[in-house]
């Protein structure tokens, strides 16, 4: 069959895109990668039927799991579709110089190339780690365990080797339930153990996070701003009647350069000392650019910490940036970019993690997508001062999903407070403008939860795990799979390939 490989490669697509979505399909990730190993072990493809396999999963993944980027950043979502069909092909061209060239490697290759997919998308003005394998598991609190242990990186290796071993049963070679049992046992086991077996201490700081649900339309409108103003009045002293001590605000609630004018501040400094509770919140904020910059002001998308009768603490400025929604790349190498405008806001990048203290607790924040990204979390849950860890006691994440609408974007985005909560063991309260906003204990549980376009106020004791997790001390792990990646993929270029063609559409020159 001349498409066979074409519909072989459909088929994991559409298999990996299922088991993101909110459909309770997650399962299917453990098999999804089944149709292209039986591509690879069939024989040696052409370059340009690599690249069409590519350009299927660049299509699937941005047409059903990724479209709602589009809304906001066309840009972004061409970028995407470019950057995926660019990464696929140089992944199926490797896999396939190692299976052909090196075949004693090729399983250990397959998991090495495509972890290595995942964690280089950690990097680069262009990161945006949003298709690892592990994230399909999300429904799986049981699973989401071994997180502490290798994060979600650890997930995804699992998962590979799942797929590998069922493949090999497929193909009659028993044994592979051996190592499968094996691995499904200790998962399990340990998951079970994590989370029936570890105490924590609960603690009831009075934390509440605020679902205010302001569309986006009216978010940014001068004239919907004293509306939206008289909501979060309304909704901050029904949390002071319940006893709120500190109320998290979503990002950029306050859609005004708040710390800079004189007339704003107040509106939410007055708040804060009228109802003697802390009130931590996102605004724009701006500085003066040095001579040798493009513009007069440098933008920063960014929040801080209001106590009542005491000045604002400093501020956090968002350190990771959305490519092409919240900045151009390569304003700094190219500096032309400056002068295209795409819808793209060009904040200036943060530099430092903020540690708030409220009461009797500290925290970190981040903004948006930067719950993405694990190794920022750990530093921001976990950091080192003198040789020791020092943990904080629970972490903030405060975004606006009002730009996706009611799109799969607020749930894939939401869910990952799930990860990052279990790899740190540590309580997350996650504040969404239009939701989901939740709050996830140190083992994954959502404790408390607003769906989309509900407004209210949530709250739950704060949960804290004292230990720091295996994964803090080996984050850079991933490193090692890059590396051996690199060392089989280099080999496999430098042996002589050893064609099997099974049809037209398989090729043999290299």
């Amino acid at each position: 069959m001349r498409l066979r490989h074409l519909l072989y490669a459909l088929l994991t697509a559409l298999g990996l895109t299922l088991s993101r979505l909110p459909l309770y399909l997650g399962f299917v990730v453990f098999i999804a990668w089944i149709p292209v190993l039986q591509v690879f072990e069939q024989g040696r493809l052409a370059r340009l039927r690599l690249l069409y396999m590519a350009l299927i999963f660049a299509v699937v993944y941005c047409s059903v799991l990724l479209y709602w980027i589009g809304a906001v950043t066309p840009l972004g979502l061409l970028g995407i579709f470019l950057a995926y069909t660019g990464f696929y092909f140089t992944v199926f061209y490797a896999l396939q110089r190692i299976w052909q060239s090196w075949r004693r490697w090729r399983y250990i290759g397959f998991v090495c190339v495509l972890i290595s997919l995942e964690y280089l998308q950690n990097f680069s003005e262009f990161r945006f780690p949003w298709i690892n394998l592990g994230y399909s598991l999300a429904d799986y609190t049981v699973l989401l365990q071994a997180l502490d242990l290798g994060g979600v990186i650890l997930l995804s290796v699992l998962i590979l080797v799942i797929n590998l071993l069922v493949f090999k049963l497929i193909n009659r070679r028993l044994k592979a339930l051996i190592p499968l049992g094996a691995i499904m046992l200790a998962w399990l086991g340990y998951g079970v153990w994590s989370i029936y077996g570890v105490k924590m201490e609960q603690h009831d700081p009075h934390i509440f996070v605020m679902q205010p649900s302001v569309i986006q339309e009216d978010k940014w409108d001068a004239e919907q701003f004293y509306a939206i103003v008289s909501r979060y009045d309304h909704l901050s002293r029904e949390a002071k009647l319940e006893g709120a001590q500190l109320l998290i605000w979503p990002e950029a609630a306050m859609p005004v350069y708040l710390i800079r004018h004189t007339y704003y501040l107040p509106l939410v400094q007055d708040l804060v000392d009228e109802l003697q509770m802390d009130i931590f919140t996102g605004f724009p904020d701006y500085l003066p650019a040095p001579p040798e910059h493009p513009m007069n002001e440098l933008f920063f998308n960014a929040a801080t910490l209001f106590r009542p009768f005491m000045p604002p603490d400093s501020l956090y400025y968002k350190i990771i940036l959305v490519p092409g929604g919240e900045r151009m790349p390569g304003l700094k190498y190219l500096p032309f970019l400056w002068k295209v405008q795409m819808g793209q806001a060009n904040w200036e990048y943060g530099t430092e993690i903020r540690w708030y203290r409220s009461g009797d607790f500290t925290f970190s924040p981040s903004i948006c997508y930067e719950i993405a990204f694990a190794d920022l979390n750990h530093r921001m849950a976990i950091m080192r001062k003198t040789g020791k860890w020092k943990k904080t006691d629970y972490l903030v994440n405060i975004t606006n999903d009002a730009w996706f609408g009611t799109s799969y974007g607020p749930w894939l985005h939401s869910v990952l407070t799930k990860f990052r909560a279990v790899e740190n063991r540590i309580q997350i309260y996650r504040n969404a403008n239009t939701g989901i906003s939740m709050i996830v204990d140190p083992k994954g549980r959502v404790i408390s939860k607003a769906n989309l376009f509900e407004t209210g106020n949530i709250t739950a004791p704060l949960y804290i795990d004292r230990r720091i997790p295996l994964i803090r001390h080996i984050m850079y792990y991933p490193m090692l799979l890059v590396a051996a990646a690199l060392t089989l993929f280099g080999i496999a270029c430098i042996k002589p390939v050893k064609p099997k063609p099974t049809s037209s559409a398989y090729a043999t020159e290299p």
